[in-house]
């Protein structure tokens, strides 16, 4: 008896302590969990109209349901964003406008630090490194011939991996540094310790010093060390609209290469959505082959993989929406620099010939707050409304107290992004 009630003493403090354990360490929560804000980003690469009322549209409708953080890169830029919303009439009770000293914060998904919490009311901001130099280092030697002018975007780009840590320094967060290079777009969590990730995308976007010597496990203990993650899900490919400048024969997109936000995302603890093409489409054009045979790998994938506890995960396939296509014919002007000619050249165009561009589009890149879905729009780009019914009522099946808001994102698309790409969220803190 005296043995046994010692076990039960010894199995109690095991478990205190493991209670201490999980109270202390830091996970990055589903953007499903409670937020505090929602940071977006007002910069000098908002050259027009369109762009800014976009931006306005979006912080309208989130300032209804959380506090939006709108950052800018000067102070001719803070009264540009306070006039232009003023005049829109967007209610400014909840948007707080902070300066940074940076090129651009457009993109705030990717360029803004990822915050981690804890169980004891703990934050911290997580600095990973900014992948844009690696990933475009191929062409931006085709593109620039001179070395002056290849140095310089260097620099542009080495600059804009500073940004995360600065914004954490201005609104006071506890920062951590991390030797990967990621994108916030460029990850998923279910905030119950599985995240997803595409393998090629997180290797090819290493520094080159370390990319040979790189395995899985590294970054799987990296994940875990800062974010608390146990169970890394490794994704094929993205989307082929979301191709990074690849050509697919005569099709061609801008876009990320890799961002899993736009191809596959959590929307429950147990419940994966995969962007999906139709059977009976997917021979449209090169690009949405190339997507379905994307997509059918990571929907594989998706299947044989198990959450921490060993249980699979319920795999719902999202409609992709109809492609937005733009032909632009190549001329003397798009092709005046020598670079830019060699790059066009060496995948066999010439002057005169037509490529078609396709908008980054996908329902994948929505935005999930306290009380509210934004999901883009693509009715009025094509798509027909009984896919975009589709598309919301499996939205209502999973979160049925949240208001939905589909929203046209034709303009972030045709620049490479989306609704999600331009938001970041902030989590609340809790202590339990």
């Amino acid at each position: 008896m005296k043995n046994f009630i010692c076990c039960i003493v010894l199995l109690c403090n095991v478990l205190a302590c493991g209670e201490k354990h999980d109270t202390a360490a830091f996970f990055l929560p589903a953007e499903w969990e409670p937020q505090e804000a929602v940071w977006m980003g007002w910069d000098a690469s908002l050259k027009d109209d369109i762009a800014h009322q976009f931006i306005a549209n979006i912080i309208n409708e989130l300032q209804k349901d959380i506090d939006i953080v709108l950052w800018v890169t000067s102070d001719s830029l803070q009264l540009a964003a306070l006039n232009f919303l003023t005049a829109v009439q967007v209610p400014l009770n909840r948007v707080e406008i902070n300066r940074i000293s940076a090129d651009k914060v457009f993109w705030s998904r990717d360029i803004s630090p990822v915050f981690v919490i804890n169980r004891r009311g703990e934050r911290k901001a997580i600095d990973f490194n900014y992948t844009g130099y690696f990933r475009y280092i191929k062409r931006l030697k085709d593109v620039f011939t001179d070395s002056i002018g290849l140095a310089r975007e260097y620099q542009k780009v080495l600059k804009m991996m500073t940004i995360d840590s600065l914004m954490a320094v201005e609104t006071g967060e506890n920062l951590e540094k991390s030797w990967m290079f990621v994108e916030g777009g460029a990850i998923d969590v279910n905030g119950k310790g599985s995240l997803l990730v595409s393998e090629p995308f997180l290797f090819r976007n290493q520094s080159i010093e370390m990319r040979d010597t790189l395995t899985k496990s590294h970054f799987e203990e990296e994940f875990l060390r800062t974010l608390g993650v146990t169970n890394v899900i490794w994704l094929s490919d993205g989307l082929a609209e979301d191709g990074g400048g690849q050509f697919f024969d005569n099709y061609y997109s801008t876009g990320t290469n890799g961002h899993v936000d736009q191809f596959a995302r959590f929307i429950n603890e147990s419940t994966i959505l995969l962007a999906w093409v139709d059977e009976k489409e997917k021979d449209t054009n090169p690009m949405v082959r190339a997507t379905y045979d994307r997509m059918t790998r990571n929907y594989k994938i998706l299947k044989n993989a198990r959450d921490p506890e060993g249980r699979i995960f319920n795999i719902i396939k999202l409609p992709m929406p109809a492609h937005i296509i733009e032909d632009r014919i190549l001329d003397v002007n798009r092709m005046a620099e020598e670079g830019v000619r060699k790059l066009f050249e060496n995948k066999g165009f010439k002057v005169g010939d037509t490529l078609k561009f396709v908008a980054t589009s996908s329902y994948m890149n929505f935005i999930m707050t306290n009380g509210l879905i934004i999901i883009p729009s693509y009715i009025d780009q094509g798509t027909s409304a009984e896919r975009e019914e589709q598309v919301e009522n499996i939205f209502n099946l999973f979160h049925p107290d949240k208001k939905l808001l589909f929203i046209d994102a034709t303009y972030v698309n045709s620049i490479g992004g989306g609704i999600h790409s331009i938001t970041k969220q902030v989590p609340k803190r809790i202590n339990l």
